[in-house]
């Protein structure tokens, strides 16, 4: 797919206590795991992250925060900056299920909207979605001005938001946008 695909791998992972990247699953790291699903659907693949020396074994381009501790929506801004795609599909690295077949699903609005986001039962997952560069200049406001909730782009941009009945036909949906944030969390998402 002509399009980018970011992994998101800059977190502090201060609940988790280690890096959540890092954490193992069938003998895998989670950052390996997702990179795999990428590599699979996009033509680039990049990984956000303010500590890169961690993922150079990985030779995909690496990317940092410009300002820290602006959380996610700061490693949306470099993202959308450096990818040489309009339309990027960024992902947090802790989730570990992701999915090809519904990656590709959502990409089938990105010529419509500005953003793509599923929308289950647990909410909005916007770091599970696709964003075209035309919110560039949103972020950047909304940066200035400290505004620093994803969110909150979604009332500014034009959205798609892919509701739970539309994602009725992918199995074990709940799983696909689990993510690992404490040590129950990791204790429970073994278990699945």
């Amino acid at each position: 797919m002509n399009a980018t695909g970011i992994l998101l791998a800059g977190g502090k992972s201060s609940r988790m206590k280690k890096d959540k990247a890092f954490l193992e699953m069938d003998g895998q790291p989670l950052v390996e795991r997702s990179l795999e699903v990428l590599q699979t659907i996009f033509s680039e693949v990049i990984i956000s992250s303010n500590k890169p020396e961690l993922f150079t074994r990985y030779e995909v381009p690496i990317i940092k925060d410009e300002l820290l501790d602006r959380g996610p929506i700061e490693g949306l801004y470099q993202g959308l900056k450096t990818a040489a795609y309009d339309n990027v599909f960024f992902v947090a690295c802790d989730m570990p299920f992701l999915k090809t077949d519904l990656i590709r699903f959502l990409a089938k609005w990105i010529p419509e909207y500005d953003i793509v986001v599923p929308k289950t039962h647990s909410g909005l997952h916007p770091l599970h979605a696709f964003y075209h560069r035309c919110c560039l200049p949103t972020i950047k406001n909304s940066l200035e001005a400290g505004r620093l909730k994803i969110i909150d782009l979604f009332l500014v941009c034009s959205v798609k938001y892919v509701e739970e009945t539309e994602l009725e036909s992918f199995s074990d949906l709940a799983n696909v946008f689990y993510n690992v944030n404490t040590p129950e969390d990791w204790t429970a998402i073994r278990k699945l």
